[in-house]
C-alpha cells in the first residue's frame, strides 16, 4: 500500500511508515480516508498539509482531498492526523446557477450539475421523468445530487474518482455467507426503533379552491405488531394522482427498526468452508450471516473499513443504515427548504386576498373583509 499526497503547488512526497491508514467505504457517499503519521518520518508530507492537497490511493488509483489536519505532541514528536474525502466531494466547489423546472428526466437533471464540471456520468438503467412542483437548481452541484435528485429519482450509485455509476441497485446477490467465529471474531448489533409509523396520509397539488387533486392513506401490515403510530402528513405538489400518490406514501413510511450489525472479518480463509475474500465484497452487496444458532440473516452491506496498513482486520457494517450526522443534516436542510416553500406560497396567497379587499384601522391592524366574516391579521404577521 502506497499513500502519495500531492499540494497545489504540485509537490508530490509518499507517506513513509504511517501509523494508521483507514478507508471507509459508505453507501450512498464518498468514500474517507483517515492518516496518521510522525512528523520526524515526512516532514515534507507535513508541510504539504495545506488546503487543496490530494492524497492518491497508488494501489487503485483513487484521489482524495484534504478536509481537517490534527497535531498532537508524541514523545519529543507529532503525531498528524489529516481526513480526506474522496474527489468526487469536489463538486461542491461548483454553484449551479441555473434552474429546470416542470417534468424532466434525470439525465437532463445531470447535466444541469455537471455542466461546466469535470464530473461525468453514465446512466445504467431506465428511470421515469420526475416532475418538480417548483424550480430545481440553484445550489451546489453535490448537495442537490446527494439530497435531491437520489430520492426524487429512487437510484443508488458508485463512485470512480469523478465518474458516477447511476443504477437502480447496486451490489451483487448472495454475494458472502459468514459464518460465526469461522468468517467473523465479533459482532455487535445497534437497533434504533425511534422512527417506527405503521400509518401515513398525505395530500397532492392544489386546485384554484384550495382543494387537494389527490389524496391517498396507507397503513401498513404491521399495524398488528406495533399499533397505529402515524408518520408525519406528507403535503406534496407533484401528485395529481391518488395512485402515484399512494405508491409515493409507502416508500416514505418506515414501518420496521433500523438495525445494523458490526463484525471483524476472520483473515485466516483456512478456518472456513467458504472462500473469504474480504477485497472481494463491496458496499451495497447482498449476503448472509449464520449466527451460532444456525438463524441465517440475509442482510446487505452498507459500510466497510479496511486499514490499509494491514495491521488490523476489516471492519463491515450490514443492514439498514442508521441514519449518519450528513443524512441527518440533509433531511433537515430539505424539510427546511419546503417549509420555506410553503411559507412562500401562503405569504403570496395572503398578499392575493389582502390586495382584493383590504381597509386599515387606527392601531395599524388591517382587516381582511370576507362575505360572511372578517379575520384580524396584525400588520407585518407572516
Amino acid at each position: 500500500m502506497v499513500l502519495t499526497v500531492k499540494d497545489f503547488q504540485g509537490n508530490i512526497a509518499p507517506i513513509n511508515n504511517p501509523t494508521t491508514a483507514s478507508l471507509v467505504d459508505t453507501f450512498g457517499q464518498v468514500s474517507q480516508i483517515t492518516v496518521t503519521f510522525l512528523r520526524s518520518l515526512n516532514p515534507n508530507v507535513a508541510n504539504m498539509m495545506q488546503p487543496r492537497t490530494l492524497l492518491i490511493n497508488e494501489d487503485t488509483q483513487q484521489q482524495y482531498r484534504l478536509q481537517s489536519v490534527s497535531a498532537t505532541p508524541s514523545g519529543g514528536d507529532y503525531s498528524i492526523q489529516a481526513v480526506f474525502l474522496g474527489i468526487l466531494h469536489d463538486w461542491n466547489d461548483h454553484y449551479v446557477d441555473g434552474t429546470i423546472k416542470d417534468t424532466q428526466s434525470l439525465d437532463a437533471c445531470m447535466q444541469l450539475l455537471t455542466n461546466g464540471t469535470s464530473v461525468t456520468y453514465t446512466i445504467h438503467d431506465s428511470f421515469p421523468n420526475f416532475e418538480f412542483s417548483t424550480e430545481f437548481g440553484k445550489g451546489k452541484a453535490y448537495d442537490l445530487f446527494l439530497n435531491t435528485l437520489v430520492s426524487d429519482f429512487g437510484f443508488e450509485f458508485s463512485i470512480d474518482n469523478q465518474h458516477i455509476d447511476i443504477y437502480k441497485t447496486i451490489g451483487q446477490q448472495d454475494a458472502f455467507v459468514w459464518l460465526d467465529t469461522l468468517s467473523f471474531n465479533t459482532l455487535n448489533e445497534q437497533s434504533d426503533y425511534t422512527a417506527i409509523a405503521t400509518h401515513i396520509k398525505g395530500t397532492g397539488k392544489m386546485d384554484d379552491n384550495s382543494k387537494p387533486l389527490a389524496t391517498a392513506e396507507y397503513s401498513s401490515p404491521h399495524v398488528k405488531d406495533y399499533g397505529v403510530i402515524d408518520a408525519d402528513f406528507v403535503s406534496d405538489e407533484r401528485f395529481t394522482n391518488n395512485d402515484a400518490l399512494l405508491a409515493y406514501l409507502k416508500t416514505k413510511l418506515q414501518d420496521y427498526p433500523l438495525i445494523q450489525r458490526t463484525i471483524t472479518l476472520n483473515n485466516d480463509n483456512t478456518k472456513s468452508p467458504f472462500k473469504l475474500n474480504k477485497d472481494a465484497v463491496a458496499v451495497g452487496d447482498h449476503g448472509y450471516l449464520r449466527a451460532r444458532n444456525g438463524v441465517d440473516v440475509n442482510t446487505r452491506i452498507t459500510e466497510i473499513t479496511r486499514d490499509l496498513t494491514g495491521h488490523t482486520a476489516t471492519q463491515i457494517t450490514l443492514g439498514n443504515q442508521i441514519k449518519t450526522f450528513d443524512r441527518i443534516t440533509a433531511d433537515l436542510q430539505l424539510a427546511r427548504q419546503q417549509a420555506a416553500q410553503q411559507i412562500t406560497d401562503i405569504k403570496n396567497e395572503q398578499s392575493t386576498i389582502i390586495n382584493n379587499n383590504v381597509s386599515t384601522l387606527d392601531g395599524g391592524e388591517s382587516v381582511v373583509r370576507y362575505a360572511d366574516y372578517a379575520e384580524t391579521l396584525p400588520t407585518g404577521q407572516d
